[in-house]
């Protein structure tokens, strides 16, 4: 009895010993496909009633969105929360495109609430969401979310900002940073609208 109790003791001591060596690994592996996660729901993009070109970023995110209305993926561009060199370029580039703004929404989740409402206001049935490469999974998230029951059809665009590298993430200032943003603040949209938790907080970006 007492042999079979040290063995035991014994076997469970390997488990953990092993368990704590596959730690480092596991976070490693997690460290190194962080960025390739985010930025995994991206599609090609096809033909849509409407483009919409989620706010923030350097500028990409507006490029993409502009590429692709011009290249006739659609007639309708939906601008939120446009920079003024947004404007400019809409006012100087896109002047036969239908282009509309909405500067409401402040968070990603809202950016999804509002372009439901655009859609079902207008009679819209599919979209084509642009946004940056580590911005994507949060998005597909809050879309998925808010678009669920509805016969809406999204896909997500990567835009094609110079920093960015799913595979190489880390080496860049910018795109670091952003990855770890991306992660908190997914953590933070999960806890949010899936459990919860923060109803009473302003709601983050």
């Amino acid at each position: 009895m007492i042999s079979a109790f040290i063995e035991t003791h014994r076997t469970a001591m390997r488990c953990l010993l092993t368990m704590l060596l596959l730690l480092p690994i596991l976070a490693g592996l997690c460290y190194c496909l962080a960025g390739a996660l985010l930025s995994c729901p991206a599609e090609s993009p096809r033909r849509a009633d409407v483009v919409v070109v989620l706010g923030g970023g350097d500028g990409a995110r507006y490029a993409r969105g502009r590429q692709l209305v011009l290249s006739g993926y659609s007639t309708l561009l939906l601008l939120s929360n446009p920079s003024a060199s947004d404007h400019v370029d809409v006012n100087k580039n896109l002047q036969g495109v239908d282009v509309r703004f909405d500067s409401g929404p402040k968070s990603t989740w809202q950016e999804a609430q509002a372009v439901r409402a655009w859609m079902q206001a207008y009679g819209w049935k599919s979209v084509l969401v642009v946004s940056d490469p580590p911005h994507l999974l949060r998005v597909e998230y809050s879309f998925a979310s808010n678009f669920f029951g509805t016969g809406l059809d999204y896909a997500l665009i990567a835009s094609n900002p110079p920093w960015w590298s799913a595979w190489r993430w880390w080496q860049n200032p910018w795109s670091k940073r952003f990855v770890v943003d991306e992660v908190l603040k997914l953590g933070y949209y999960v806890l949010r609208y899936r459990f919860g938790f923060f109803s009473d907080e302003i709601q983050r970006g």
